[in-house]
């Protein structure tokens, strides 16, 4: 009994690996060890939760096990998550009454709701969260997370996303990560501290045209993107979080050239 007692009152570790597509979050994570949280049998054992799993045929399994009885039958035959058909009974759709609707948070994605319903009641004990964004903290307001905001510079980015699109493991399309990337990351010229930017990546507005037309982007694109980013003129520019992004929690690490050095500062950090 006391076993028992001692793992239902045991303190969750809950790390958040934010950043975009191809950043480097999931080989961050091997370091742990991590596990899929449906392969895990051992509640102590690091698991990995990230919104990808929540996707597909057995991504829809795995949300309406999470999904209140009432909305199953509906979920499974739109779709649409179950979590937000609070939505669509605003708009007068005759549906099952759903007791979970109101957890729904307009304009986040609804697979966070999924993501944090499953650390509140997986029962899993030491916790990675990967994804794209930070909207999953909208869901744990009151969990101790430790927030990591991992930055790959642009050119390591790309490098990423070019061999994963070589090995043919889920490739990416780089416009899709560069849109992620710039609504987190903007330039600037004063260079950041550590802490809310990358201070030791230069970039160029002739440089970053050069690089980005070598990974395939056309003029209109890069012209789109450079204005996005606040890349307007000569001179040198560097990468800072945005504002409206950061958050008191935030954790920047930024990936080296070489891929290690940062993930000793993810070591140290998860400590």
């Amino acid at each position: 009994m006391m076993g028992l007692l001692t793992e239902e009152n045991q303190e969750k570790e809950i790390i958040l690996i934010d950043g975009t597509s191809s950043a480097g979050k999931s080989q961050t994570a091997k370091i742990l060890k991590t596990v899929p949280f449906y392969e895990s049998t051992d509640p102590n054992q690091w698991v990995q939760i990230d919104s990808d799993m929540f996707v597909g045929s057995d991504g829809e399994e795995r949300r309406l096990k999470l999904d209140h009885p009432n909305i199953r039958q509906w979920a499974k035959e739109t779709v649409e998550a179950g979590i937000v058909s609070g939505l669509y009974r605003k708009d007068g759709v005759d549906l099952p009454e759903n007791p979970y609707e109101d957890e729904y948070i307009e304009g986040t994605d609804p697979r966070n709701w999924y993501m944090a319903q499953e650390v509140k009641v997986g029962g899993h004990n030491k916790i990675i969260i990967d994804d794209i964004g930070n909207g999953v903290l909208k869901y744990l307001p009151n969990e101790n997370i430790k927030n990591l905001l991992l930055h790959a510079p642009i050119y390591i980015l790309l490098k990423n996303v070019g061999e994963r699109n070589e090995r043919g493991n889920e490739p990416r399309d780089p416009k899709d990560v560069l849109s992620q990337y710039v609504q987190k990351y903007e330039a600037t010229k004063q260079k950041p501290s550590i802490e809310i930017g990358d201070p030791t990546t230069e970039l160029t507005k002739d440089g970053l045209i050069g690089l980005l037309k070598s990974n395939g982007l056309d003029d209109e694109y890069i012209n789109n993107f450079l204005n996005e980013l606040g890349v307007d003129g000569d001179g040198v520019y560097y990468i800072k979080v945005k504002d409206s992004y950061m958050t008191p929690t935030t954790k920047l690490i930024n990936v080296d050239a070489e891929r290690t050095v940062y993930l000793d500062q993810f070591k140290d950090l998860i400590k």
